[in-house]
């Protein structure tokens, strides 16, 4: 070999040997990986930017502001490892009875607004079996979205009469949903006292069960729910566990409502709901006009 001759590479040399595909495929997570880290860092950042200068996010709904009083998201506060809580200030339209509240959301105390309440979901399955000018009863009325719901399908001539144990929940349901036909009270069962017989055409119940501990709890309870639907008036229970239904569910049964069904979970955010009817004339007129969902003239909506 001439010493001009420069000597050769040798031919499994990396610097001109095409990358493999396992190779290919390494790199690229590599590469991945790297601009992850970027991003984890940046959002990192920018949380504690955030934290620093107190800036919060605003979410506004209808003319209603609520702002974020710390930096954790909705999410992550009301997941299975975070606080249970997130707090907001909330500012609501002017003319309304205050102007300002705080609030507490949790995993039981749901806003609307910011999250979904399965009682619309469960509303929106049934709803229709409420008539215009209708008087209905809606007992666990949480936060004041499944109330508003009831007020529209009732319309000016009829009235709702939603209760809640939650006095928080019941202050932001009279500024969130400021009804003329709706009444938002702070109570449980007992407040069923005072109402005559039959005298609803509807009763949506929440939760109906959990606050009584014992059987005789739970049956002076149905009792009272049972008393105060006129014949062929209508039952919605819904509940938040399998827990929770079973003792209000079976109740249902025991005590003989009529076409008694259960709502599919899926369409209730996993909330566990069944629907039927107090024996009378109009609830066995509706059997025969098509069944749950029909209109007076037997039409399916």
């Amino acid at each position: 070999m001439s010493a001009s001759t420069p000597p050769m590479k040798p031919a499994d040399s990396g610097a001109t040997r095409p990358l493999s595909w396992a190779e290919r495929i390494e790199k690229r997570q590599e590469r991945a990986s790297r601009s992850n880290g970027v991003v984890r860092w940046m959002k990192r950042a920018g949380r504690s930017l955030k934290g620093f200068l107190r800036i919060r996010a605003v979410t506004s709904v209808e003319g209603v502001r609520y702002r974020e009083r710390s930096g954790v998201s909705l999410r992550r506060a009301l997941g299975d490892t975070g606080s249970g809580v997130k707090e907001y200030r909330v500012r609501f339209l002017s003319g309304s009875e205050r102007s300002l509240m705080k609030i507490r959301a949790t995993r039981s105390r749901i806003y609307h607004d910011l999250m979904c309440d399965p009682r619309t979901l469960v509303y929106e399955q049934v709803i229709g079996q409420i008539r215009p000018g209708a008087r209905v009863f809606e007992l666990g009325c949480g936060t004041g979205a499944g109330s508003e719901m009831l007020s529209r399908e009732v319309g000016p001539s009829g009235g709702v009469v939603s209760i809640n144990r939650d006095g928080e929940a019941v202050r932001f349901a009279r500024q969130r949903y400021p009804l003329e036909n709706t009444g938002f009270e702070l109570g449980w069962i007992e407040t069923l006292a005072g109402e005559i017989d039959g005298a609803f055409d509807g009763f949506f119940a929440v939760n109906p069960m959990r606050a009584a501990a014992d059987d005789p709890a739970r049956s002076r309870a149905m009792g009272e729910i049972w008393r105060v639907v006129r014949p062929g008036g209508l039952l919605v229970f819904a509940c938040s566990s399998a827990e929770h239904a079973e003792p209000a569910i079976g109740r249902m049964q025991a005590i003989g409502c009529e076409r008694l069904r259960m709502l599919e979970p899926g369409a209730c955010a996993g909330w566990v709901a069944a629907v039927g009817f107090k024996p009378g004339k109009e609830s066995q007129d509706r059997g025969t006009k098509g069944g749950a969902g029909a209109d007076d003239d037997g039409r399916s909506r």
